[in-house]
């Protein structure tokens, strides 16, 4: 498993140079301006193919490739992700596997190194969660089809990838058709529908995260502390 990326975006490129500073900074005006991710915002400006920006971080964050057009997602799966939070950052929940004894959700993003997202999910999913790469383009249309019913348009770019990227997504195909959510913390006993204000209080303590109060992970081990002394 690779090591969590900590360079920004727009950081990296630039070091490959796929991107130059005066693209950068145009893209990165243009963000501040209209929104959108930087890597959507590049491939729109003409600066830098998604397929080509897939690739390289694949090969520069040793991470793996999924088509997201051989894996069928069930619901256990997409109600990890709230479809607000999986629309703002283009992610997509596959499935989960055990890795020495400990549940990793698998999610693919098209930009791994987001770490404001991977924090977001991981609290609100209630799992440690490991990014794998796909086409930012097919993400949001697979984001439309599952939770919004869309259709897909038709497949027009061939993702790349190796053997080793087939067999996480048949291992993901697998996992998710099982429709098995496992316990990772003590939140994720939970049951949402017995609790009215848990919703409230969960946007409450992620705009407190967000505010730089607590980090995820500082909260998540007070709560794991706390259900322990009472167990």
């Amino acid at each position: 498993m690779s090591p969590a990326p900590h360079k920004r975006l727009g950081e990296l490129l630039q070091e490959a140079n796929l991107i130059n500073d005066s693209q950068l900074k145009a893209a990165l005006s243009n963000q501040r301006s209209y929104g959108g991710r930087l890597g959507t915002v590049l491939v729109k400006m003409g600066f830098l193919k998604d397929i080509d920006m897939l690739k390289f971080l694949s090969k520069q964050l040793n991470m793996q490739m999924v088509d997201l057009h051989k894996i069928v997602v069930q619901q256990a799966m997409l109600g990890l992700i709230a479809p607000d939070v999986a629309e703002k950052y283009n992610v997509l929940p596959l499935g989960i596997k055990v890795i020495s004894g400990k549940p990793l959700l698998y999610v693919a993003m098209s930009d791994p190194t987001n770490l404001a997202a991977i924090d977001t999910i991981q609290f609100t999913a209630g799992y440690k969660i490991q990014p794998v790469l796909a086409l930012d383009s097919s993400l949001a249309d697979f984001i439309n089809y599952y939770y919004k019913g869309k259709p897909l348009p038709q497949q027009t770019t061939d993702i790349p990838v190796t053997q080793r990227d087939e067999e996480l997504s048949a291992d993901l195909q697998q996992t998710s058709r099982e429709e098995t959510v496992l316990e990772a913390d003590p939140v994720q006993r939970q049951d949402p529908k017995e609790d009215k204000l848990l919703p409230f209080i969960k946007a409450l303590i992620a705009l407190l995260i967000k505010k730089g109060v607590f980090t995820a992970e500082e909260f998540k081990e007070s709560l794991s502390n706390e259900y322990k002394n009472k167990t």
